[in-house]
């Protein structure tokens, strides 16, 4: 009976070793989970600031486009990810068709900018937050700008663009009446080529609105012209009314270039 009563007494020590073990793998798994919870919870906090600071930064450029000379300035907070122009890319090709007449008006790089985040579960990629997948618009209240979330290899980011905007009219003058196309281009390739991480400061500058047109006296009578861009891939077109008697179409195309420059503040 001796030997018996000894065999219980090893279940005390084992059963509390284990007990130990256990609670210490259950301790270690809660912390990794609340750490886990936090980072996740600090990433979406991050990623709606810098969704923020790159809104206002849009609204900034908006700010002073097609205001020669005008300039502000814009800070940002600085989330853990990068800011980078890219003043040498997005090229933007846009010609104008007039019954079998075809005119390239705009072939250049028009920049782009890009706010590259760590990986985040928002689960956000595609999304536009401003504007959206067209290449180019035709109505005064849509927003020139595409801002969007899109996946670049690892990452997310926050890109930023501008697409151009096609209107036309009738331009009434002593030698009559004329049809006016008019295309206006936010145009960011005039910007430094700028990197940044953690926070900091850029100043957004309109340097100028350049302008250039082409006049079409057609022996048609011609009721539409269609707006073509193509950028990065993708490729819209716009229908505009035009007027026509006489069997005589008379065409203005006008091109107004805003270029924006987007350069260091030196502290």
């Amino acid at each position: 009976m001796r030997p018996a009563n000894a065999n219980r007494g090893l279940v005390t020590p084992i059963t509390l070793t284990f007990l130990l073990f256990s609670f210490s793998i259950l301790t270690v798994a809660t912390y990794y989970f609340a750490m886990s919870s936090v980072n996740t919870k600090v990433s979406r906090v991050s990623w709606i600031a810098v969704k923020q600071d790159m809104l206002l930064f849009e609204d900034s450029i908006n700010s002073v486009a097609w205001s020669p000379s005008s300039s502000i300035m814009q800070s940002f907070k600085g989330y853990g990810g990068e800011f980078e122009t890219k003043p040498e890319l997005r090229n933007l090709i846009v010609n104008v068709t007039l019954g079998l007449t075809e005119q390239v008006v705009f072939n250049s790089s028009i920049g782009y900018v890009r706010y590259e985040m760590p990986t985040s579960d928002m689960g956000e990629a595609d999304v536009y937050i401003v504007g959206d997948e067209e290449p180019v618009i035709n109505r005064s209240f849509q927003s020139s700008a595409q801002m969007y979330v899109r996946i670049n290899g690892d990452s997310q980011e926050i890109y930023l663009g501008y697409r151009p905007l096609a209107i036309s009219f009738l331009d009434a003058s002593q030698t009559g009446i004329m049809n006016v196309v008019r295309i206006f281009i936010v145009n960011l390739n005039s910007s430094e080529n700028l990197q940044y991480t953690g926070s900091f400061q850029v100043r957004v500058r309109c340097l100028n609105v350049t302008t250039k047109s082409w006049n079409f006296n057609l022996t048609d009578e011609i009721y539409n012209a269609y707006v073509k861009a193509a950028v990065e891939g993708e490729e819209g077109t716009v229908s505009l009314s035009l007027s026509s008697s006489g069997g005589f179409t008379v065409v203005r195309v006008e091109v107004l270039v805003c270029n924006i420059r987007i350069e260091e503040v030196k502290l």
